[in-house]
């Protein structure tokens, strides 16, 4: 039997055994078994979308810039962050927006 045919015949044992459920009175089970499965489906599909996430492209790089500093600013909540080694050219997300990429001058040697 081909994979083809085993999966219509699965299909009308199934839709038999609902109507069979159905005619019994006992209509809530297909429902809750409906619902079941759409909730199994739409989870696999999720974490289907999870395991292909797209990453930097190229190896990590550092960052030669001096006399600055490149920061990543969100201008949502403040967060900040210092770029040291760069793995893409895409700036990162927080609070769902792309961060602001700022450049700070470092301190001279005297500190000030």
């Amino acid at each position: 039997m081909t994979p083809r045919a085993r999966r219509a015949v699965v299909w009308s044992l199934l839709a038999a055994a609902a109507a069979g459920l159905v005619v019994t009175g006992r209509g809530e089970v297909v429902v809750a078994a409906a619902l079941g499965g759409l909730v199994l489906a739409t989870g696999l599909a999720v974490f289907r979308g999870y395991s292909r996430t797209r990453g930097p492209v190229g190896p990590p790089s550092d960052v030669e810039d001096t006399g600055t500093l490149l920061v990543f600013a969100c201008e949502t909540c403040g967060e900040q962050l210092i770029l040291l080694r760069k793995g893409t050219d895409a700036p990162p997300r927080h609070c769902a927006d792309p961060m602001v990429l700022r450049r700070v001058p470092t301190p001279g040697p005297g500190g000030s």
